[in-house]
C-alpha cells in the first residue's frame, strides 16, 4: 500500500523495555539481552534517528519503564553468572545452583528482590567451591608426600577431581609445615582455572612438596608461583567471555528452527561450557544475530501492541483479508457497524501506515459524507492509538495526516480465502 491518501501515518520506535511485553507475548527476557549486546547494560539501544532525538523526552516520561529495564538487565546479568557457575563446579553443587529467571511482568522491586536472594546463594555456593578446592589441592600433595614422589599431572588430575567429587568436604586439618608455603601459593589458583592448568599447576606443586636435592627448592616455589598465576590470568580471560557467551544465549532464544540461530547458540554454549575460545569472528555472528532477533521482538511487540490497542477501540481484524495475503503485517480492520468501510493497516519496520479504505463502490454526496465520517472516526481512534502506544514504552511521531474529507477513498474488493472460491466454483457446477 502506497503513501499516497493515507488518513494516518505514524512512525513507531521503540526505545524501552516494558513491563507489559510478556502480556502481550513477546520474550521480554530475550528482548531485554539481546538490547545489551552493544554495551552489554550500559544503556538503551536506540532504534532510528528520531528515536535518539526524542530520547531524553521519553526518558523523563517513562522513568518507570527505564527502572524495569534496568532491573531486568541486572537479572541477565545474574543468569549469566548462575550458566557460568553451573559449568565449573562440581555435580551436587551444580545442582543445588538458582534457576535462572526470565524477566517478565515482574515489578523493578520483585526483580531485584530475586537478585539479591540470588546473588546471596551464588556467594555461598562459590564460597563452598574454594573451601572444596582447597581441601582438594592439600589431598593432591598429601597424596605426593605418601608416595614420597611427585605425582605426574594426570595422577593430579585424578586425585584432584576424586576429592571435588565428595559432596562433604574432609575436615580442614592445617597442612604440615613443610607444605604451608606450597599450600598458600595454590590458594590463588582459582577453581576455574581449565583442567590442563591446575594439572599442570598441581604436578609442579607435587615436585616442591617431595624435596628434591639436586634442585633449589626457592626456584620451584617461584615457578608455582609463575604458573598459578598464569593459569589464572587465562582463566579469568576464559570466564570473561563465557559470561559474555552466557548474556547473548539469553538474547537469542533456544529452539529456533532457523539454522542461523541455532548454529550461534551451540558455538555460545561451546564458550560456556569451556569446548572452545571467544574470537571476533563469533563475537560478529552474535551480534548480528542479537540484534536481528531484537529487531524480530520488538517488531511482534509493536504488531501486537497496536493490534490489542485497535481491539479495544472496537476493531477486529478480518480473517479473510489475512489469510488471503498470508502477511501478519498486512491487516485489514472492521467494525461492526461499518458495512462498507474498513482500514488498511500496514506494520512495515517501524512505521505503521493506516488508511480508511470503502469496501464497496458509491458515488454521490451520501457516500463522500459516509467516508468523511469514518475517516474522522478513524483520526479520533488513532489519537487513542498515539496515546496508549506511548504508556505501552514507545515513541510515536506523526509523518502525515489527511484530513477527513480531502481525498478520495480508494475502493478495495472483499477478499474471500481461497476455500472460499472454489466451494462456490464447485456450486456452480454443479
Amino acid at each position: 500500500m502506497s503513501g499516497e491518501g493515507m488518513v494516518g501515518v505514524a512512525v513507531v520506535a521503540v526505545v524501552g523495555g516494558s513491563v507489559w511485553l510478556a502480556a502481550r507475548g513477546v520474550q521480554a527476557g530475550a528482548l531485554v539481552a539481546a538490547r545489551s549486546v552493544d554495551l552489554l547494560g550500559a544503556g538503551l539501544t536506540k532504534v532510528g534517528d528520531r528515536a535518539e532525538r526524542n530520547r531524553a523526552d521519553w526518558e523523563a516520561g517513562n522513568a518507570a519503564l527505564l527502572a524495569w529495564e534496568s532491573a531486568a538487565r541486572r537479572v541477565i546479568d545474574l543468569n549469566a553468572r548462575i550458566e557460568v557457575l553451573g559449568h565449573h563446579a562440581p555435580a551436587d553443587l551444580a545442582a543445588g545452583l538458582p534457576a535462572p529467571l526470565q524477566p517478565c511482568a515482574e515489578s523493578p522491586a520483585q526483580l531485584d528482590a530475586w537478585c539479591a536472594a540470588t546473588r546471596a546463594e551464588l556467594d555461598l555456593v562459590e564460597q563452598e567451591l574454594r573451601q572444596r578446592t582447597e581441601v582438594a589441592v592439600l589431598s593432591v600433595l598429601r597424596h605426593t608426600v605418601d608416595l614420597e614422589r611427585p605425582v605426574t599431572a594426570q595422577e593430579a588430575f585424578d586425585k584432584y577431581h576424586e576429592a571435588m567429587a565428595r559432596k562433604a568436604a574432609a575436615p580442614r586439618t592445617p597442612p604440615p609445615s613443610a607444605l604451608a608455603a606450597v599450600t598458600r601459593i595454590l590458594g590463588r589458583l582459582t577453581p576455574e582455572a581449565s583442567a590442563e592448568d591446575r594439572a599442570e599447576v598441581l604436578a609442579a606443586a607435587a615436585q616442591v612438596a617431595v624435596p628434591r636435592p639436586d634442585v633449589d627448592h626457592d626456584t620451584l616455589l617461584d615457578e608455582l608461583r609463575l604458573r598459578v598465576q598464569r593459569a589464572g590470568e587465562r582463566a579469568r580471560e576464559r570466564r570473561a567471555e563465557a559470561v559474555s557467551a552466557a548474556r547473548l544465549l539469553q538474547a537469542i532464544p533456544a529452539g529456533s528452527p532457523d539454522p542461523d540461530l541455532a548454529g550461534v547458540r551451540a558455538e555460545l554454549e561451546s564458550v560456556v561450557g569451556g569446548r572452545r575460545r571467544w574470537d571476533p569472528g563469533l563475537a560478529d555472528r552474535a551480534a548480528r544475530a542479537a540484534e536481528r532477533v531484537r529487531r524480530e521482538l520488538e517488531h511482534s511487540y509493536v504488531r501486537a501492541s497496536v493490534a490489542d490497542t485497535l481491539a479495544g477501540l472496537g476493531y477486529t481484524v478480518d480473517e479473510g483479508f489475512a489469510t488471503v495475503t498470508g502477511n501478519p503485517d498486512r491487516l485489514r480492520l472492521v467494525r461492526p457497524e461499518w458495512q462498507q468501510h474498513a482500514v488498511q493497516l500496514v506494520i512495515d519496520e517501524d512505521q505503521v501506515r493506516a488508511a480508511v479504505i470503502r469496501l464497496e463502490d458509491r458515488a454521490g454526496a451520501d457516500a463522500r459524507r459516509e467516508d468523511a465520517e469514518r475517516e474522522e472516526q478513524w483520526c479520533g481512534d488513532l489519537e487513542k492509538l498515539r496515546t496508549a502506544l506511548g504508556g505501552s514504552g514507545m515513541h510515536v511521531v506523526e509523518r502525515r495526516l489527511v484530513p477527513p474529507g480531502e481525498r478520495v477513498v480508494p475502493v478495495a474488493k472483499r477478499l474471500q480465502p481461497p476455500g472460499r472460491k472454489e466451494n462456490r466454483v464447485k456450486e456452480r457446477e454443479r
